[in-house]
């Protein structure tokens, strides 16, 4: 519960999400929720361009806020 409050605190902010698999995604935090976090990417693997990506909180392992 605390990791969802604290991160929070970081709407808006740049940040890269570690997933659980070693995959990185950097971008804007959008939003955030119980079970997922919303980040504007700068780049997501396989695809091109800026993309909204919805993460599941399960297969986050770490957010580094940059």
């Amino acid at each position: 519960m605390s990791f969802y409050f604290k991160l929070l605190s970081y709407q808006g902010r740049d940040v890269e999400v570690v997933l659980a698999n070693g995959e990185v995604i950097a971008g804007v935090l959008l939003s955030v929720g119980f079970s997922y976090v919303v980040v504007q990417a700068l780049s997501v693997p396989g695809y091109g361009g800026t993309e909204d990506v919805l993460i599941r909180s399960r297969v986050i392992v770490y957010v580094r806020v940059l």
